[in-house]
């Protein structure tokens, strides 16, 4: 109780000095604040739907390109890369639980549609690629399959996720439509059309055919600009038009043939029976995804995947060597920071107790131990701190809540869909007041353990002289 009084009495004496304390707790809480609540939302809110979401055991594998001068060549095309037997050597490598490959369409499709949506009927090219149902079986919505052409003939189709916030955040508002949740987007059907492009006239002896296309999920691992069908249904596409083109090519030879002399059309027909070698019965891929037995060898099985002369999605990575090159800038600057706070701290305290050696002499003279005038010190900063960390992380919100509202008042349309650029989560805001009141408390220690070493009667004697 005494303590407590003598505690109170000291704070309203020197409240002056111990402000000046309070400013730098409160100057030092607020950096933290915003800083962390800075790294943390644009993480959050900027990075992390940026980046395909993925899990950590699901690796995205791409073909590897050879680049001359401003040519680049696939390496599948000059007889290697990504194909149907390098994935068996990926499916061999240890800690690799299954691989996944992405097929490419090998021949045109157009989309006709959109009534529905926009209010007219449009068509467009589209680019297509294959998933195993098994990857994609949690994107598929209830009541819904994408495992093949369904009993009604309908072709089930993934889209994007991030396709969709384009349509909102871009599209939508350029036609003055409204934007579409999920839900709106399931069930839609539009026609497809195979072997038809807009951007080519249709030649004669073009195998078209026609489907009806309906949107059955979101995914993350969909194609973002265009569709995701399943995989034995494009395999099944691509036989068909390689088929369908080869007796195309066929029957075009055979009519030529036919107006030459006899001992040529034979020679050309055996010709046109031999195999080429530029046929090949792999299909065509654009990817692959690998999933890897323990989260624990991701970064083994990464390293065997790169030795082997794959190639892998970069853009997480180069992400996240942007944030963590822009966390670690921002820890050195709240490094600094923090230590001219604590300094600050320890400066206004030193100069605090100086003042205040008389009034500790006094103290000791009438029975007080010197770690009861040192418990006294450090108790003034700790109220002090706590203040003061309070006051800084109410700044620091008050700061990240304007310049949030001001960055989304003066961010230009993007297309992407942003929710926020700050994070105001409990533990951040738990650690910035706990760092205020340790920098405060802590910074008090060395002060006043300094301020107890003179015996009282010397500074009496000091005093009156």
């Amino acid at each position: 109780m005494r303590f407590a009084m003598l505690l109170r009495t000291e704070l309203r004496r020197s409240w002056r000095r111990l402000l000046v304390v309070s400013m730098a707790v409160v100057a030092s809480v607020s950096t933290l604040t915003v800083l962390g609540g800075l790294g943390l939302g644009v993480y959050s809110g900027v990075v992390e739907p940026l980046l395909p979401r993925l899990p950590l055991r699901l690796l995205k594998i791409e073909p590897r390109a050879v680049s001359i001068g401003p040519i680049a060549f696939d390496v599948a095309s000059l007889g290697g890369g990504l194909d149907d037997r390098a994935l068996e050597r990926l499916r061999a490598l240890k800690g690799v639980d299954a691989v996944y490959p992405i097929v490419a369409a090998s021949f045109p499709m157009r989309a006709v549609g959109g009534e529905g949506f926009i209010g007219r009927r449009i068509q467009t090219d589209v680019f297509a690629t294959g998933l195993s149902s098994e990857l994609v079986h949690d994107d598929v919505s209830a009541g819904y399959t994408f495992d093949d052409v369904d009993a009604e003939g309908r072709v089930p189709v993934l889209v994007a996720r991030r396709l969709l916030e384009l349509y909102n955040t871009t599209v939508a508002p350029a036609i003055d439509k409204p934007r579409l949740s999920s839900e709106a987007l399931i069930g839609f059907e539009f026609e497809l059309v195979l072997g038809a492009s807009v951007a080519r006239a249709a030649q004669t002896g073009d195998p078209m055919v026609r489907h009806v296309a309906r949107i059955v999920g979101l995914s993350d691992h969909a194609n973002l600009v265009g569709i995701t069908i399943p995989e034995k249904t494009l395999r099944r596409w691509n036989r068909w038009w390689a088929e369908t083109r080869r007796g195309e090519t066929q029957r075009a030879e055979t009519r030529r043939a036919e107006t030459r002399r006899a001992e040529a059309s034979r020679a050309e027909a055996s010709r046109a029976e031999r195999p080429r070698a530029s046929e090949r019965d792999d299909d065509p891929l654009s990817g692959a995804f690998v999933r890897i037995e323990d989260e624990a060898l991701v970064g083994e099985v990464s390293a065997a995947i790169e030795r082997a002369g794959f190639r892998m999605d970069e853009t997480p990575k180069l992400l996240g060597v942007a944030v963590n090159v822009g966390l670690i800038v921002s820890g050195l600057f709240l490094f600094v920071v923090i230590g001219l706070a604590v300094l600050t701290i320890a400066q206004a305290f030193f100069l605090l107790l100086r003042e205040r050696r008389f009034d500790f002499a006094i103290l000791r003279a009438l029975g007080a131990r010197r770690k009861d005038v040192r418990a006294l010190v450090v108790s003034e900063a700790a109220v002090v701190g706590a203040l003061g960390a309070v006051g800084g992380a109410t700044l620091g919100v008050g700061l990240l809540l304007g310049l949030e509202a001001w960055f989304f008042a003066k961010l230009p349309r993007l297309p992407v869909q942003l929710d926020h650029v700050v994070s105001l989560s409990p533990g951040l805001l738990i650690g910035a007041v706990g760092f205020g009141f340790m920098a405060s408390s802590l910074g008090a220690v060395v002060p006043a353990m300094m301020a107890t070493r003179e015996a009282p009667l010397d500074v009496l004697r000091g005093s009156s002289g």
